[in-house]
């Protein structure tokens, strides 16, 4: 019986890592925040009756803000479709 090597037996020499694919990036990502259910309901129809309104745009709102505060450029629009 000979002693070769797994390595050896499987193709020799240095394996080659295969290539990863680039993906283009989205145009868009999202982030998930966690509040309790009462806060959503109390948040939705804060949303709701402000304006026909969402919790995107609510959420939108407050992340300027906190971003104005600290003197940097507001969020970019977002466009569905």
């Amino acid at each position: 019986m000979s002693k070769t090597s797994l390595k050896e037996f499987l193709g020799g020499g240095q394996a080659e890592a295969p290539v990863k694919e680039e993906k283009p990036l989205p145009d868009y990502v999202s982030i998930k925040v966690k509040v309790h259910p009462d806060d959503h309901r109390r948040l939705s129809d804060l949303a709701k009756a402000e304006r026909p309104s969402s919790l995107q745009d609510l959420g939108v709102e407050g992340f300027n803000r906190v971003l104005a505060e600290r003197g940097l450029p507001p969020l970019r629009p977002y466009k569905e479709g």
